[in-house]
């Protein structure tokens, strides 16, 4: 207190008013903030060319292949399925060529991936998912139905996807997470795809296309999936059931 009142006493006796002082300081730092601003903006200037740098326009995300932005929906990398690892997984960043936030993430995913053993599936597999809940009598629950939808990107910890059945005449669907510690078990009864890279629109379909029965038992499994295609069968109870949709709303 006594070294800012000598200070503030100098100030008055050479006719300054302290707080001007103050006011004069911001000013001069606001000032070497444009200047500062002005020369980066012409230093930027004179680097810019009409030449087009090939390594601009490929990008290398951490998480999917190299690719060209905007032409293609990148491919996920899975680090632990490029190369045949000592240790199953590279034991660096580096060697995996991916940032660290990439590397522990894929890590987590490949230790829960090894334990439970996960089997492909695609967009219209009828799955059996086994997970743990606390309202249930045992312990865990059980839900079966046909995948209609998966997140792109299964090489992250959000990878999900989500499941249809109708049961009771009801439709439900669940959305599961991938890598969850909750799911004890996963079953693909059944491995198929559809042509198209989500199902959504059988929730406007008649309930037999979304129906997974309770005794439908879990058949071989292939590593190339079966495709599904609908037949003149399928098309006319399609027709049929719009039909009768748009005769109710008369």
């Amino acid at each position: 207190m006594v070294k800012f009142y000598r200070h503030s006493a100098v100030l008055l006796y050479s006719g300054q008013n302290p707080e001007q002082k103050f006011n004069n300081t911001e000013h001069n730092n606001k000032r070497r903030y444009a200047i500062a601003i002005k020369a980066l903006k012409k230093k930027l200037e004179k680097t810019k060319t009409a030449e087009v740098d090939v390594e601009s326009v490929y990008k290398v995300l951490p998480k999917a292949e190299k690719y060209i932005p905007g032409s293609e929906i990148p491919v996920p990398r899975f680090i632990w399925k490029e190369q045949n690892w000592p240790k199953g997984f590279p034991s660096s960043p580096e060697e995996a060529n991916v940032d660290v936030f990439t590397y522990l993430e894929q890590k987590d995913c490949f230790r829960r991936w090894k334990k439970m053993q996960f089997k492909e599936f695609c967009v219209g597999s009828f799955v059996e998912v086994t997970y743990a809940d606390q309202y249930a009598s045992g312990g865990s629950n059980r839900f079966r139905g046909i995948c209609i939808y998966k997140g792109h990107w299964q090489n992250s910890l959000g990878a999900s996807f989500t499941l249809r059945n109708v049961i009771d005449n009801e439709p439900l669907e669940i959305n599961f997470q991938l890598y969850s510690p909750l799911i004890q078990e996963l079953k693909v009864l059944k491995h198929q795809k559809f042509k198209e890279h989500q199902l959504k629109y059988l929730r406007d379909y008649p309930p037999a296309f979304s129906f997974v029965s309770e005794k439908m038992k879990e058949q071989p499994y292939t590593e190339e999936p079966e495709l599904f295609e609908f037949n003149e069968e399928h098309q006319k109870k399609i027709d049929r059931w719009f039909s009768r949709l748009n005769q109710r709303k008369l």
